[in-house]
């Protein structure tokens, strides 16, 4: 089992509409409502891909409610943690003009430190039974970086795979606990080395530099549709994706991340779980919906990936 954590979920409402303007009125021609949040998208991937994962969060009010029972509808596996305090709304904007989707999010609820304990250890116990864990987005108010910090830790304790795909003083927790495994897009590494990435062949490096720096199993670096880097203490590798006509890329970086994780849990070489990874962001970027693609674009996808690998010092 993979074990996918969205500590801030939301409840997702994606509108559709044509010719998308602002400051003037706007008529929805479809819309989606469904239980959101990058851990979710995640899980979605990995059950497309004929994975086994569960979903846990933080949820509370009307909305949370809500949320839980879209997830059940939808056939994903769950256990929250109910709050006090309401669980927020995203809404995604989609025009099908061929450019990308608009997202708002609302700011997270407060979580009391009793209620964020329960988390930590509802969490623990699930990792005991999983073969990975991935902590996906922003964690809500409330929790010290360090409290965040030690849950990664106590779930790399059980033994599971631990991935940390997070951004701000978040990211930085994380990147401080030893030997888990990140995901960062060019922004967040940036914030980390203090330099920007912005091309594949500064990715590489930079993933490997994160990577010593901060003593971490692996580091993969996403930049979109430029494609993608990974870097562990012998390889690099470098993910050329293929071109694609994008109707809402929302989703496609927790697509990657869940059928990454989903590879290597199967036991894939890097280079066969990063060209799955980068296919299932590059589907998921085709429809509108995160972590909604079809298998079809995937196998596509995978066929029209690129994957360069080198030792240290050695390109094949």
């Amino acid at each position: 089992m993979i074990l996918c954590v969205t500590p801030n979920p939301a409840l997702d409402r994606t509108l559709v509409v044509p010719d998308f303007r602002l400051h003037d009125v706007s008529r929805a021609t479809e819309v989606i409502a469904v239980a959101g949040g990058k851990g979710l998208n995640a899980a979605r991937a990995i059950k497309q891909l004929g994975g086994d994962a569960t979903c846990a969060g933080l949820l509370g009010g009307h909305t949370g409610r809500l949320f839980a029972q879209l997830a059940t509808t939808e056939g994903l596996r769950s256990e929250w943690t109910w709050i006090a305090a309401e669980t927020r709304l995203a809404i995604i904007v989609a025009d099908g003009s061929g450019r990308d989707a608009s997202l708002i999010n609302e700011p997270g609820p407060p979580v009391t430190n009793e209620e964020w304990l329960h988390f930590a250890a509802c969490v623990e116990a699930l990792a005991a039974r999983s073969s990975a864990v991935t902590f996906s987005g922003s964690v809500v108010k409330g929790p010290a970086p360090a409290q965040f910090a030690a849950l990664l830790g106590a779930c790399a304790a059980q033994g599971a795979q631990v991935w940390a795909d997070s951004s701000g003083e978040w990211l930085r927790a994380a990147a401080g606990v030893p030997r888990i495994n990140i995901k960062v897009n060019g922004e967040e590494a940036a914030e980390l080395l203090g330099a920007s990435v912005t091309t594949l062949d500064e990715a590489a490096p930079a993933a490997a530099t994160l990577r010593e720096r901060f003593h971490l199993q692996r580091v993969i670096l996403t930049l979109g549709r430029r494609g993608a880097a990974c870097a562990d203490e012998n390889r690099r590798w470098i993910a050329h994706p293929p071109a694609v006509k994008a109707v809402s890329s929302v989703g496609s970086g927790d697509c990657f991340l869940g059928a990454l994780v989903l590879s290597l849990c199967e036991g894939r070489a890097m280079d066969e779980a990063l060209r799955s990874a980068v296919a299932a962001g590059a589907a998921n970027a085709m429809s509108v919906g995160g972590g909604r693609f079809a298998l079809s674009d995937y196998q596509l996808a995978m066929r029209e990936t690129r994957i360069e690998i080198s030792d240290y010092g050695r390109k094949s």
